[in-house]
């Protein structure tokens, strides 16, 4: 009979119910995670944290193909779609039972995607080249949780960012400043498509009020159905400029769009904002939208790319809402006040 050098080979039913079990693991790891996490002061930042991010997929994908291939004897494309199921598992899970809002786990599946193919392959190289050894070193499952520990000791940079958009409107300053300043029921057609809005499903601005004039008054911002915040005048120029700092005295964001994401929260603080109108001729004017906020985490490069996803739309949406109505008021030859 022929002599058998290597392991036995793993049957494969066997194989199946390893590979099971390997996704029931790294799922209970998860969650475990997230419940600390959620319990925890802090649970946003930590959330928002590297560690979460990048090494906890990492070692969760590898971990599962450490499990399901025990022999290995799969090839690349099982390692592949390792990090793939286990994103959709977690994401449909987060929605369904944990009711995850759609912007963090938006957020979370492509870093936790990418970070995922890396622990796997990075295993599947290192088990390639100590061929004859099988075994995973328990000072790898601890990784997670002493960088985390490190990470938590490191200060999150606090980083100030001015996020812009501007438009052309065939209109005098005279005809948009009262848009500019406020508008009443803006309907679910106005405005532009956007991804934020149309694909995310953000809720549109659906009407803004202001009680007072010039410094010191107050306007408010709302959104959809169930979202509203304050805007509190600070700068006020007619025809000129409009600025304002955020006040958001009630959690009507979060509650209707995603409870992690504070706008005024640990790792985001969204300050201020203005309308800045410029006349380039007679009957054209260009209106900038600006907005500041302070980005608070260990992965602002990444925080920012979202930022300036969903901010960057909100301003595009709300820029054309003035757009087309000052345009019409212009074409009627409205008067101004009208808008009021």
């Amino acid at each position: 009979m022929p002599e058998n050098f290597g392991p036995p080979k793993v049957a494969k039913r066997s194989l199946t119910r390893r590979l099971f079990a390997g996704f029931g693991l790294a799922l209970v790891i998860a969650l475990s995670a997230y419940l600390l996490l959620n319990m925890s002061r802090a649970g946003s930042v930590w959330l928002a944290s590297l560690w979460f991010l990048a090494l906890l997929p990492a070692l969760l994908c590898a971990l599962i193909c450490y499990i399901g291939d025990p022999d290995q004897t799969r090839s690349a494309s099982f390692y592949g779609w390792v990090p793939v199921a286990l994103v959709g598992i977690v994401d449909a899970g987060s929605a369904i039972f944990l009711h995850e809002g759609v912007i963090c786990l938006l957020m979370l599946s492509p870093i936790w995607l990418a970070s995922g193919w890396i622990g796997a392959f990075l295993l599947r190289a290192q088990r390639r080249r100590a061929v004859g050894r099988n075994t995973l070193h328990s000072s790898f499952l601890i990784i997670p949780l002493v960088a985390g520990v490190i990470e938590a000791q490191i200060p999150a940079p606090h980083e100030r960012i001015l996020l812009t958009r501007s438009l052309l409107v065939h209109a005098t300053t005279a005809e948009i400043w009262p848009y500019a300043v406020s508008n009443r029921s803006i309907g679910a057609h106005e405005g532009r498509w956007t991804v934020t809005h149309n694909i995310i499903g953000l809720p549109r601005p659906r009407a803004t009020a202001i009680n007072g004039a010039g410094p010191g008054a107050v306007r408010t911002a709302y959104w959809g159905d169930h979202i509203n915040f304050e805007e509190r005048i600070t700068q006020w120029a007619p025809g000129q400029k409009l600025g304002w700092t955020f006040g958001f005295t009630n959690s009507s964001m979060q509650d209707y769009t995603d409870k992690h994401i504070s706008p005024d929260g640990q790792f985001l603080k969204i300050e201020s904002g203005d309308y800045r109108l410029r006349q380039v001729s007679p009957e054209l004017t260009e209106v900038t939208l600006d907005t500041r906020y302070i980005a608070m985490t260990h992965v602002n490069p990444y925080a920012k790319l979202w930022a300036e996803l969903l901010l960057g739309d909100t301003e595009d949406n709300i820029l054309t809402i003035i757009k087309n109505r000052a345009e019409a008021a212009h074409v009627r030859g409205a008067a101004p006040s009208s808008a009021l």
